[in-house]
């Protein structure tokens, strides 16, 4: 088993501050398309950013799936969508952030969507439809996953792209894993950064790794001092993608914790797995 461990020099402090009460993520997209997608328990809301310049006919579809945390309101998806497509300079990125992320650039010939998981509410105060939750592991259903995996359907079909990428953290990519099980034809790739995908509540994205195709590519990264989610849940998942016979592995960042999103080492994770690496 190989874990790569990367060394950053600004160690990312959270980003989701929580309160007494639900209040506006500190980051979050700007100016994206907003579409309402049907799924079976409703509608789920998505902000879709496009690359703009390079873009093909039949572009690679990015899906940016949150955590489980409810405050603050999570919309830190768009922003992450937002900053794939546009880079560093996109109007999402607080001055904090873009110090972090340096002369991060954008990807070309690319559609990313922010999901609004099933039951969550974000800033705008719009609420995709479904069950939420406590936030404890219990909301990895089979529903949810079904709802989710509607969305990437759609989407997909819409933008006609040429192949899917997950990418998600914490519950968002235990999501993504679940759907690698479930629904094994829609994804092509996905990076999993700092995965609840142990023993959960709910569905259990170990149980459904012989389900996943073999030609997927999966990327793992946890901070060394992840205090939600310890790294060697990421490493137990990576070893059993890889005994399936999967390209995977994983990458511990050392010094970080949970909230890593906004890192320069999942940038340039997700780059490789768009172009192939």
């Amino acid at each position: 088993m190989r874990i790569r461990q990367v060394c950053v020099i600004v160690l990312c402090g959270s980003l989701l501050a929580c309160s007494s009460g639900p209040k506006s993520d500190a980051i979050f997209g700007r100016g994206g398309q907003v579409q309402w997608i049907d799924v079976p328990d409703g509608k789920l809301k998505a902000e879709v950013y496009s690359s703009s310049v390079s873009a093909s006919a039949r572009p690679i579809l990015v899906i940016v799936l949150h955590g489980d945390l409810y405050d603050p309101t999570p919309s830190y998806q768009y922003a992450f969508a937002q900053a794939l497509t546009q880079g560093a300079d996109a109007p999402a990125m607080p001055d904090r952030v873009r110090a972090r992320l340096g002369a991060l650039t954008h990807v070309s010939d690319v559609v990313a969507a922010g999901f609004l998981r099933p039951g969550y509410t974000d800033n705008a105060g719009d609420r995709s439809d479904g069950h939420r939750g406590e936030g404890r592991g219990d909301n990895y259903t089979a529903a949810v996953t079904n709802d989710v995996a509607s969305a990437v359907r759609v989407l997909k079909t819409r933008s006609m792209a040429r192949r899917v990428v997950l990418a998600g953290h914490s519950g968002g990519a235990t999501i993504a894993a679940l759907v690698l099980g479930q629904h094994p034809d829609l994804a092509d790739a996905a990076l999993l950064v700092a995965c609840g995908c142990g023993t959960t509540r709910s569905l259990q994205p170990l149980d459904l790794v012989p389900a996943i195709r073999r030609d997927v590519t999966v990327r793992l990264l946890a901070g060394e001092e992840d205090e939600v989610v310890p790294f060697d849940v990421s490493v137990r998942y990576a070893e059993a993608l890889q005994k399936r016979g999967l390209d995977a592995h994983v990458t511990v960042l050392p010094g970080l914790g949970h909230n890593i999103m906004f890192t320069r080492p999942v940038f340039a994770e997700l780059a490789g797995l768009l172009h192939g690496n």
